[in-house]
């Protein structure tokens, strides 16, 4: 989800970006669009998806045109996330 939607202020850590990015691409997503909700440049981008895609949190697809979409795994880690961020007293 975009910063502004997710209630953050500030800069996010990387287990919140990844996060974003699997709730972004819960269905398949171009990656223009994943850039313009994501609220991350080109570069920053590339490197968090290639590091999702490595984890095996998120798969790449070619057909009908290339995007990426989350895995089991990471609807798993995403919720295990969310979970934390629930019951961590900080977040209060």
């Amino acid at each position: 989800m975009a910063l502004d939607t997710l209630g953050v202020t500030g800069r996010r850590d990387k287990i919140t970006i990844m996060g974003d990015l699997l709730n972004i691409i819960q269905e398949p997503r171009r990656v223009t669009h994943i850039l313009y909700k994501s609220n991350m440049s080109y570069v920053q981008l590339l490197k968090y998806l290639g590091n999702l895609k490595e984890l095996g949190l998120a798969e790449e697809r070619s057909t009908p045109f290339r995007s990426f979409m989350i895995t089991e795994n990471g609807k798993i880690f995403k919720n295990l996330i969310m979970r934390n961020d629930n019951s961590d007293p900080r977040s209060k």
